[in-house]
Protein backbone atom coordinates (compact mmCIF):
# COMPACT_ATOMS: atom_id res chain seq x y z
CA UNK A 1 0.00 0.00 0.00
CA UNK A 2 1.49 3.66 -0.93
CA UNK A 3 2.37 5.02 2.14
CA UNK A 4 2.04 9.02 2.99
CA UNK A 5 4.63 10.95 1.67
CA UNK A 6 6.25 12.04 5.14
CA UNK A 7 9.47 13.66 5.12
CA UNK A 8 12.22 11.91 6.38
CA UNK A 9 14.53 12.77 8.78
CA UNK A 10 17.38 14.68 8.00
CA UNK A 11 20.76 15.00 9.03
CA UNK A 12 20.91 18.92 10.39
CA UNK A 13 24.58 18.81 9.31
CA UNK A 14 23.09 18.65 5.74
CA UNK A 15 21.46 22.09 6.28
CA UNK A 16 24.86 23.77 5.25
CA UNK A 17 26.59 22.62 2.57
CA UNK A 18 30.47 22.02 3.03
CA UNK A 19 32.90 24.27 1.87
CA UNK A 20 33.72 24.76 -1.82
CA UNK A 21 31.05 21.55 -2.44
CA UNK A 22 29.11 22.27 -5.83
CA UNK A 23 25.38 21.67 -5.64
CA UNK A 24 24.20 18.70 -7.46
CA UNK A 25 21.77 19.81 -10.44
CA UNK A 26 18.66 17.06 -9.56
CA UNK A 27 16.26 19.88 -9.33
CA UNK A 28 16.88 20.65 -12.98
CA UNK A 29 16.02 17.26 -13.78
CA UNK A 30 12.94 17.30 -12.01
CA UNK A 31 11.18 20.13 -13.31
CA UNK A 32 12.48 18.98 -16.91
CA UNK A 33 10.39 15.74 -16.16
CA UNK A 34 7.85 17.90 -14.88
CA UNK A 35 7.64 19.40 -17.71
CA UNK A 36 8.14 16.78 -20.38
CA UNK A 37 4.75 14.92 -18.13
CA UNK A 38 3.09 18.63 -19.24
CA UNK A 39 3.99 18.12 -22.76
CA UNK A 40 2.18 15.08 -22.90
CA UNK A 41 -0.65 16.80 -20.79
CA UNK A 42 -1.21 19.11 -23.63
CA UNK A 43 -0.63 16.38 -26.22
CA UNK A 44 -3.40 14.38 -25.11
CA UNK A 45 -5.80 16.92 -24.50
CA UNK A 46 -5.21 18.78 -27.78
CA UNK A 47 -5.28 16.30 -30.06
CA UNK A 48 -8.87 15.24 -30.21
CA UNK A 49 -9.73 18.78 -31.25
CA UNK A 50 -7.64 18.25 -34.36
CA UNK A 51 -9.04 14.84 -34.90
CA UNK A 52 -12.63 15.78 -34.48
CA UNK A 53 -13.80 15.64 -38.07
CA UNK A 54 -12.28 12.24 -39.22
CA UNK A 55 -13.85 10.86 -35.93
CA UNK A 56 -17.22 12.47 -36.03
CA UNK A 57 -17.50 10.77 -39.45
CA UNK A 58 -16.10 7.90 -38.39
CA UNK A 59 -19.09 7.70 -35.55
CA UNK A 60 -21.77 9.47 -37.33
CA UNK A 61 -21.34 12.25 -35.04
CA UNK A 62 -23.81 15.73 -35.19
CA UNK A 63 -22.05 18.74 -34.65
CA UNK A 64 -23.72 18.97 -30.86
CA UNK A 65 -22.66 15.50 -30.49
CA UNK A 66 -18.79 16.30 -31.47
CA UNK A 67 -19.21 19.25 -29.24
CA UNK A 68 -19.95 17.43 -26.04
CA UNK A 69 -16.86 14.98 -26.78
CA UNK A 70 -14.62 18.29 -26.60
CA UNK A 71 -16.40 19.54 -23.77
CA UNK A 72 -16.14 16.39 -21.70
CA UNK A 73 -12.96 16.16 -20.74
CA UNK A 74 -12.99 19.59 -18.88
CA UNK A 75 -15.97 18.58 -16.96
CA UNK A 76 -14.45 15.83 -14.98
CA UNK A 77 -10.38 17.75 -15.01
CA UNK A 78 -12.39 20.67 -13.48
CA UNK A 79 -14.23 18.72 -10.60
CA UNK A 80 -11.56 16.10 -9.50
CA UNK A 81 -8.83 19.47 -9.40
CA UNK A 82 -9.49 19.59 -5.43
CA UNK A 83 -9.44 15.60 -4.44
CA UNK A 84 -6.60 14.70 -7.21
CA UNK A 85 -4.45 17.64 -5.68
CA UNK A 86 -4.90 16.36 -2.28
CA UNK A 87 -3.79 13.29 -3.11
CA UNK A 88 -0.40 14.39 -4.03
CA UNK A 89 -0.31 16.50 -1.14
CA UNK A 90 -0.70 13.09 0.89
CA UNK A 91 0.70 10.52 -0.81
CA UNK A 92 3.35 12.54 -3.08
CA UNK A 93 4.57 13.52 -6.48
CA UNK A 94 6.36 9.95 -7.26
CA UNK A 95 3.65 7.86 -7.81
CA UNK A 96 0.70 9.68 -7.64
CA UNK A 97 2.19 11.64 -10.98
CA UNK A 98 3.31 8.16 -12.70
CA UNK A 99 -0.40 6.65 -11.93
CA UNK A 100 -1.96 9.81 -13.30
CA UNK A 101 0.00 9.94 -16.32
CA UNK A 102 -0.32 5.97 -17.02
CA UNK A 103 -4.09 5.88 -16.50
CA UNK A 104 -4.65 8.85 -18.89
CA UNK A 105 -2.56 7.26 -21.21
CA UNK A 106 -4.48 4.69 -21.02
CA UNK A 107 -7.58 6.25 -21.07
CA UNK A 108 -6.72 8.11 -24.78
CA UNK A 109 -4.79 4.57 -26.05
CA UNK A 110 -8.23 2.99 -25.83
CA UNK A 111 -9.88 5.71 -27.40
CA UNK A 112 -8.81 3.82 -30.70
CA UNK A 113 -10.37 1.21 -29.90
CA UNK A 114 -13.58 2.55 -29.26
CA UNK A 115 -16.65 2.51 -31.38
CA UNK A 116 -19.45 4.48 -30.03
CA UNK A 117 -20.53 8.12 -29.05
CA UNK A 118 -20.76 6.87 -25.59
CA UNK A 119 -17.63 5.08 -25.18
CA UNK A 120 -15.88 7.97 -26.34
CA UNK A 121 -17.08 9.98 -23.83
CA UNK A 122 -16.63 7.77 -20.88
CA UNK A 123 -12.88 7.65 -22.06
CA UNK A 124 -12.46 11.28 -22.83
CA UNK A 125 -14.07 12.08 -18.68
CA UNK A 126 -11.62 9.17 -17.57
CA UNK A 127 -8.75 11.30 -19.35
CA UNK A 128 -9.72 14.72 -17.62
CA UNK A 129 -10.67 12.38 -14.64
CA UNK A 130 -6.60 11.19 -14.60
CA UNK A 131 -4.98 14.34 -15.79
CA UNK A 132 -7.02 16.32 -13.31
CA UNK A 133 -3.76 16.28 -10.54
CA UNK A 134 -0.84 16.64 -13.00
CA UNK A 135 -0.96 20.24 -12.64
CA UNK A 136 -1.66 20.85 -8.81
CA UNK A 137 1.25 17.99 -7.77
CA UNK A 138 3.86 19.35 -10.39
CA UNK A 139 2.95 22.64 -8.76
CA UNK A 140 4.04 20.91 -5.30
CA UNK A 141 6.97 19.70 -6.86
CA UNK A 142 8.05 23.27 -7.77
CA UNK A 143 7.70 23.82 -4.24
CA UNK A 144 9.69 21.08 -2.68
CA UNK A 145 12.34 21.39 -5.13
CA UNK A 146 13.03 24.99 -6.26
CA UNK A 147 14.44 28.14 -3.58
CA UNK A 148 11.38 30.54 -2.84
CA UNK A 149 12.70 33.97 -5.24
CA UNK A 150 12.78 31.21 -8.20
CA UNK A 151 9.52 29.57 -8.23
CA UNK A 152 8.12 32.04 -11.18
CA UNK A 153 10.51 31.21 -14.08
CA UNK A 154 10.09 27.49 -13.04
CA UNK A 155 6.67 27.07 -13.00
CA UNK A 156 6.79 28.57 -16.38
CA UNK A 157 8.57 26.36 -17.51
CA UNK A 158 6.41 23.16 -16.41
CA UNK A 159 3.62 25.55 -18.03
CA UNK A 160 5.74 25.45 -20.65
CA UNK A 161 5.89 22.10 -21.44
CA UNK A 162 2.08 21.99 -21.73
CA UNK A 163 1.63 24.88 -24.05
CA UNK A 164 4.80 22.78 -26.48
CA UNK A 165 2.69 19.59 -26.59
CA UNK A 166 -0.36 22.07 -27.75
CA UNK A 167 1.97 23.48 -30.09
CA UNK A 168 3.21 19.79 -31.18
CA UNK A 169 -0.32 17.96 -30.82
CA UNK A 170 -2.69 19.62 -34.06
CA UNK A 171 0.55 19.23 -36.26
CA UNK A 172 1.97 15.47 -35.03
CA UNK A 173 -1.87 14.46 -35.18
CA UNK A 174 -2.76 15.50 -38.54
CA UNK A 175 0.51 14.54 -40.14
CA UNK A 176 0.26 11.11 -38.61
CA UNK A 177 -3.49 10.96 -39.56
CA UNK A 178 -2.18 11.17 -43.51
CA UNK A 179 0.50 8.91 -42.80
CA UNK A 180 -2.03 6.41 -41.93
CA UNK A 181 -3.49 7.46 -45.04
CA UNK A 182 -1.32 7.42 -47.60
CA UNK A 183 1.54 5.81 -46.27
CA UNK A 184 4.79 6.89 -47.63
CA UNK A 185 3.58 9.54 -50.08
CA UNK A 186 2.50 11.42 -47.22
CA UNK A 187 4.17 14.34 -47.32
CA UNK A 188 4.73 14.78 -50.67
CA UNK A 189 1.04 15.47 -51.10
CA UNK A 190 0.41 19.31 -51.03
CA UNK A 191 -2.97 20.16 -49.91
CA UNK A 192 -4.23 16.63 -49.03
CA UNK A 193 -7.88 17.59 -48.54
CA UNK A 194 -8.39 14.82 -45.79
CA UNK A 195 -6.83 12.05 -43.81
CA UNK A 196 -9.44 8.99 -43.83
CA UNK A 197 -12.15 9.00 -41.32
CA UNK A 198 -9.84 6.16 -39.41
CA UNK A 199 -6.90 7.23 -39.19
CA UNK A 200 -7.39 9.25 -36.25
CA UNK A 201 -7.22 5.71 -34.63
CA UNK A 202 -3.33 4.52 -34.62
CA UNK A 203 -2.75 7.99 -33.89
CA UNK A 204 -4.52 7.84 -30.43
CA UNK A 205 -2.77 3.90 -29.58
CA UNK A 206 1.00 5.55 -30.00
CA UNK A 207 0.25 8.72 -28.17
CA UNK A 208 -1.09 6.19 -25.11
CA UNK A 209 2.15 3.65 -25.68
CA UNK A 210 3.98 6.82 -25.13
CA UNK A 211 2.76 8.18 -22.14
CA UNK A 212 2.57 4.79 -19.99
CA UNK A 213 6.25 4.55 -20.85
CA UNK A 214 7.04 8.11 -19.22
CA UNK A 215 4.95 7.34 -16.30
CA UNK A 216 7.21 4.24 -15.81
CA UNK A 217 10.39 6.60 -15.90
CA UNK A 218 8.58 9.07 -13.44
CA UNK A 219 8.31 6.07 -10.56
CA UNK A 220 11.50 5.24 -11.15
CA UNK A 221 13.49 8.53 -10.91
CA UNK A 222 11.39 10.64 -8.97
CA UNK A 223 11.42 12.00 -5.65
CA UNK A 224 8.94 13.86 -3.32
CA UNK A 225 11.61 15.24 -0.85
CA UNK A 226 15.40 16.38 -2.45
CA UNK A 227 16.52 14.99 0.90
CA UNK A 228 15.09 11.33 -0.45
CA UNK A 229 17.01 11.23 -3.71
CA UNK A 230 20.05 9.73 -3.75
CA UNK A 231 21.97 11.92 -5.99
CA UNK A 232 21.74 15.33 -4.11
CA UNK A 233 24.07 16.32 -2.35
CA UNK A 234 24.52 18.16 1.05
CA UNK A 235 25.06 21.74 -1.03
CA UNK A 236 22.00 21.09 -3.23
CA UNK A 237 19.45 20.51 -0.31
CA UNK A 238 21.05 23.70 1.17
CA UNK A 239 20.53 25.93 -1.51
CA UNK A 240 16.93 24.70 -1.93
CA UNK A 241 15.93 25.57 1.40
CA UNK A 242 17.21 29.24 1.35
CA UNK A 243 15.00 31.51 1.93
CA UNK A 244 11.64 29.03 3.08
CA UNK A 245 10.19 26.63 5.74
CA UNK A 246 12.80 23.96 5.74
CA UNK A 247 11.58 21.21 4.47
CA UNK A 248 12.45 18.08 6.65
CA UNK A 249 9.74 19.99 8.91
CA UNK A 250 6.73 17.65 9.15
CA UNK A 251 4.52 20.62 8.93
CA UNK A 252 5.56 20.97 4.86
CA UNK A 253 3.26 17.55 4.84
CA UNK A 254 -0.18 17.76 3.79
CA UNK A 255 -1.78 14.76 6.36
CA UNK A 256 -5.21 16.28 6.85
CA UNK A 257 -7.97 17.12 4.32
CA UNK A 258 -8.12 19.99 2.11
CA UNK A 259 -9.16 23.82 3.55
CA UNK A 260 -11.83 23.78 1.70
CA UNK A 261 -13.69 26.49 4.38
CA UNK A 262 -10.46 28.72 4.17
CA UNK A 263 -10.69 28.60 0.68
CA UNK A 264 -14.01 29.27 0.44
CA UNK A 265 -13.43 31.93 2.65
CA UNK A 266 -10.55 33.19 0.67
CA UNK A 267 -11.90 36.94 -0.94
CA UNK A 268 -8.55 36.63 -3.15
CA UNK A 269 -8.24 33.04 -4.03
CA UNK A 270 -12.29 33.40 -5.62
CA UNK A 271 -10.72 36.42 -7.25
CA UNK A 272 -8.13 34.21 -9.45
CA UNK A 273 -10.44 31.52 -9.56
CA UNK A 274 -12.38 34.02 -11.70
CA UNK A 275 -8.74 35.60 -13.36
CA UNK A 276 -8.30 31.63 -14.44
CA UNK A 277 -12.22 31.00 -15.39
CA UNK A 278 -11.82 33.75 -18.01
CA UNK A 279 -8.64 32.75 -18.98
CA UNK A 280 -9.41 28.90 -19.77
CA UNK A 281 -12.93 30.20 -20.86
CA UNK A 282 -11.52 32.10 -23.64
CA UNK A 283 -8.60 30.40 -24.20
CA UNK A 284 -9.99 26.77 -24.77
CA UNK A 285 -11.54 28.42 -28.15
CA UNK A 286 -7.95 28.14 -29.15
CA UNK A 287 -7.63 24.14 -28.37
CA UNK A 288 -11.50 23.12 -29.71
CA UNK A 289 -12.99 25.34 -31.89
CA UNK A 290 -10.70 26.95 -33.76
CA UNK A 291 -10.14 24.38 -36.49
CA UNK A 292 -13.97 24.95 -37.17
CA UNK A 293 -13.97 28.56 -36.98
CA UNK A 294 -10.98 28.56 -39.78
CA UNK A 295 -13.00 25.93 -41.97
CA UNK A 296 -16.33 28.19 -41.71
CA UNK A 297 -15.11 31.48 -41.82
CA UNK A 298 -12.15 31.22 -44.24
CA UNK A 299 -12.53 27.66 -46.24
CA UNK A 300 -8.73 26.68 -44.80
CA UNK A 301 -7.91 23.27 -45.43
CA UNK A 302 -6.91 20.52 -42.82
CA UNK A 303 -3.32 20.78 -43.08
CA UNK A 304 -3.76 24.41 -42.72
CA UNK A 305 -5.88 24.19 -39.57
CA UNK A 306 -3.45 21.83 -37.88
CA UNK A 307 -0.55 24.84 -38.70
CA UNK A 308 -2.61 28.05 -37.72
CA UNK A 309 -3.72 26.30 -34.84
CA UNK A 310 -0.15 25.64 -33.16
CA UNK A 311 0.69 29.00 -33.63
CA UNK A 312 -1.24 30.42 -30.60
CA UNK A 313 0.08 27.80 -28.69
CA UNK A 314 3.52 28.63 -29.56
CA UNK A 315 3.31 32.25 -29.02
CA UNK A 316 2.41 31.06 -25.86
CA UNK A 317 5.51 29.63 -24.88
CA UNK A 318 7.20 33.13 -25.26
CA UNK A 319 4.22 34.28 -22.82
CA UNK A 320 5.15 31.80 -20.26
CA UNK A 321 8.52 32.52 -20.25
CA UNK A 322 7.37 36.77 -20.15
CA UNK A 323 5.28 35.45 -17.44
CA UNK A 324 7.35 34.36 -15.06
CA UNK A 325 10.16 36.48 -15.33
CA UNK A 326 7.67 39.78 -15.15
CA UNK A 327 5.58 37.77 -11.87
CA UNK A 328 9.46 37.54 -10.49
CA UNK A 329 10.66 41.02 -10.98
CA UNK A 330 7.53 42.89 -10.29
CA UNK A 331 7.18 41.20 -7.20
CA UNK A 332 11.05 42.62 -6.35
CA UNK A 333 9.68 45.80 -7.25
CA UNK A 334 6.07 46.08 -5.50
CA UNK A 335 5.96 42.78 -2.97
CA UNK A 336 3.62 39.84 -3.22
CA UNK A 337 0.65 41.26 -3.75
CA UNK A 338 1.03 43.86 -6.85
CA UNK A 339 3.45 41.57 -8.10
CA UNK A 340 1.00 38.50 -8.90
CA UNK A 341 -1.88 40.92 -9.59
CA UNK A 342 -0.07 43.34 -12.25
CA UNK A 343 0.59 40.42 -13.80
CA UNK A 344 -2.64 38.45 -14.47
CA UNK A 345 -4.34 41.65 -14.58
CA UNK A 346 -2.61 42.70 -17.61
CA UNK A 347 -3.00 39.59 -19.20
CA UNK A 348 -6.24 39.53 -19.05
CA UNK A 349 -6.92 43.12 -20.63
CA UNK A 350 -4.73 42.08 -23.38
CA UNK A 351 -6.74 38.59 -23.97
CA UNK A 352 -9.68 40.76 -24.35
CA UNK A 353 -8.24 43.28 -26.51
CA UNK A 354 -7.55 40.27 -28.92
CA UNK A 355 -10.79 38.76 -29.07
CA UNK A 356 -12.23 42.08 -30.05
CA UNK A 357 -9.74 42.69 -33.36
CA UNK A 358 -11.18 39.53 -34.31
CA UNK A 359 -13.95 41.29 -35.34
CA UNK A 360 -12.29 43.54 -37.75
CA UNK A 361 -10.00 40.93 -39.35
CA UNK A 362 -10.99 39.48 -43.10
CA UNK A 363 -8.77 36.69 -44.01
CA UNK A 364 -7.20 33.88 -42.41
CA UNK A 365 -3.94 35.53 -42.07
CA UNK A 366 -5.08 38.01 -40.23
CA UNK A 367 -7.10 35.83 -37.64
CA UNK A 368 -4.14 33.58 -37.03
CA UNK A 369 -2.37 37.08 -35.82
CA UNK A 370 -5.22 37.96 -33.75
CA UNK A 371 -4.75 34.32 -32.07
CA UNK A 372 -1.32 34.61 -32.30
CA UNK A 373 -1.73 37.80 -29.40
CA UNK A 374 -4.48 36.12 -28.04
CA UNK A 375 -2.10 32.92 -27.00
CA UNK A 376 1.02 35.07 -26.50
CA UNK A 377 -1.43 37.35 -24.08
CA UNK A 378 -3.21 34.22 -22.01
CA UNK A 379 -0.09 32.66 -20.76
CA UNK A 380 1.72 35.86 -19.99
CA UNK A 381 -0.76 35.43 -15.88
CA UNK A 382 -0.25 32.11 -15.94
CA UNK A 383 2.87 31.48 -14.05
CA UNK A 384 1.59 34.36 -11.77
CA UNK A 385 -2.14 32.41 -11.10
CA UNK A 386 0.63 28.95 -10.30
CA UNK A 387 2.69 31.12 -8.28
CA UNK A 388 0.11 32.61 -6.21
CA UNK A 389 -1.05 29.37 -4.93
CA UNK A 390 3.08 28.40 -4.02
CA UNK A 391 2.37 31.86 -1.80
CA UNK A 392 -0.32 31.32 -0.06
CA UNK A 393 -0.79 27.50 0.08
CA UNK A 394 1.55 26.48 2.54
CA UNK A 395 1.45 22.43 2.76
CA UNK A 396 -1.81 22.80 1.15
CA UNK A 397 -0.38 23.97 -2.64
CA UNK A 398 -1.87 20.99 -4.16
CA UNK A 399 -5.51 21.69 -2.90
CA UNK A 400 -4.91 25.15 -3.39
CA UNK A 401 -3.73 25.31 -6.96
CA UNK A 402 -6.36 22.73 -7.52
CA UNK A 403 -9.56 24.58 -6.37
CA UNK A 404 -8.29 27.66 -8.71
CA UNK A 405 -7.96 25.58 -11.68
CA UNK A 406 -11.35 23.72 -10.92
CA UNK A 407 -12.89 27.45 -11.62
CA UNK A 408 -10.94 27.62 -14.61
CA UNK A 409 -11.58 24.39 -16.53
CA UNK A 410 -15.46 24.86 -15.36
CA UNK A 411 -14.50 27.84 -18.43
CA UNK A 412 -13.26 25.89 -20.34
CA UNK A 413 -15.85 22.76 -20.60
CA UNK A 414 -18.35 25.88 -21.01
CA UNK A 415 -16.46 27.34 -23.83
CA UNK A 416 -16.75 25.04 -26.75
CA UNK A 417 -20.67 24.63 -25.68
CA UNK A 418 -21.25 28.47 -25.53
CA UNK A 419 -19.32 29.12 -29.33
CA UNK A 420 -21.38 26.15 -30.67
CA UNK A 421 -24.47 27.18 -29.08
CA UNK A 422 -23.91 30.97 -30.65
CA UNK A 423 -22.62 30.18 -34.21
CA UNK A 424 -25.60 27.60 -34.12
CA UNK A 425 -28.17 30.21 -33.55
CA UNK A 426 -26.71 32.72 -35.71
CA UNK A 427 -27.25 30.90 -39.04
CA UNK A 428 -25.07 31.43 -41.70
CA UNK A 429 -22.22 34.16 -41.28
CA UNK A 430 -19.85 35.22 -39.30
CA UNK A 431 -22.22 36.76 -36.61
CA UNK A 432 -22.50 33.94 -34.10
CA UNK A 433 -18.93 34.11 -33.78
CA UNK A 434 -18.44 37.54 -33.49
CA UNK A 435 -20.84 37.24 -30.61
CA UNK A 436 -19.04 34.64 -29.10
CA UNK A 437 -15.61 37.21 -29.12
CA UNK A 438 -17.12 40.17 -27.43
CA UNK A 439 -18.56 37.82 -24.81
CA UNK A 440 -15.06 36.42 -24.20
CA UNK A 441 -14.03 40.44 -24.24
CA UNK A 442 -16.45 41.33 -21.46
CA UNK A 443 -15.47 38.43 -19.06
CA UNK A 444 -11.70 38.83 -19.44
CA UNK A 445 -12.16 42.72 -18.95
CA UNK A 446 -14.18 41.75 -15.56
CA UNK A 447 -11.70 38.97 -14.64
CA UNK A 448 -8.74 42.39 -15.11
CA UNK A 449 -11.16 44.19 -12.54
CA UNK A 450 -11.25 41.29 -10.23
CA UNK A 451 -7.14 41.59 -10.25
CA UNK A 452 -7.30 43.97 -7.86
CA UNK A 453 -8.71 42.19 -5.28
CA UNK A 454 -5.75 39.86 -5.04
CA UNK A 455 -3.83 39.51 -2.51
CA UNK A 456 -1.01 36.43 -2.35
CA UNK A 457 0.62 38.22 0.94
CA UNK A 458 -1.51 37.04 3.16
CA UNK A 459 -1.40 32.33 3.29
CA UNK A 460 -4.43 31.54 3.25
CA UNK A 461 -3.81 29.32 6.75
CA UNK A 462 -0.79 29.83 9.42
CA UNK A 463 1.32 26.70 9.17
CA UNK A 464 1.32 24.70 12.04
CA UNK A 465 5.13 23.83 13.57
CA UNK A 466 6.22 20.41 14.87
Amino acid sequence: MIQAAESPAVDPTMNHSPSGQRPTRIRYVMIFLSTLLAVLLYLDRVCVSTAASSMAADLNLTSAQKDSVLSAFFWTYALAQIPAGWLGDRFGARWMLGAYLILWSLSTGLMGLASSLTGILILRHSCGLFQAGAYPVAAGVVRRWVPIQSRGIASSMVAVGGRLGGVIAPILTIQLMLLWTYGTEWWSIENAARASITSWRPVMMIYGVAGIGLGIVLIWFFRDWPQEHPGVNAAELSLIQTGDVPLQTNAAVSLDWPPIIPMAKSRALWMVSFVQFASNFGWAFLITKLPQYLEEVFQTTQQNQAWISSLPLAAGICGMFLGGALTDRLTQRFGLRWGRAIAMGASRLMVALSFLALLIVDSSMGAAMCMITLGLSTDLGTPACWAFGQDVGGRHVGSVFGWSNMWGNIGAALSPLFFGMLVASAGAGNNGWNYAFIAAAVVNLAAALACFGINASKPLQAERCG
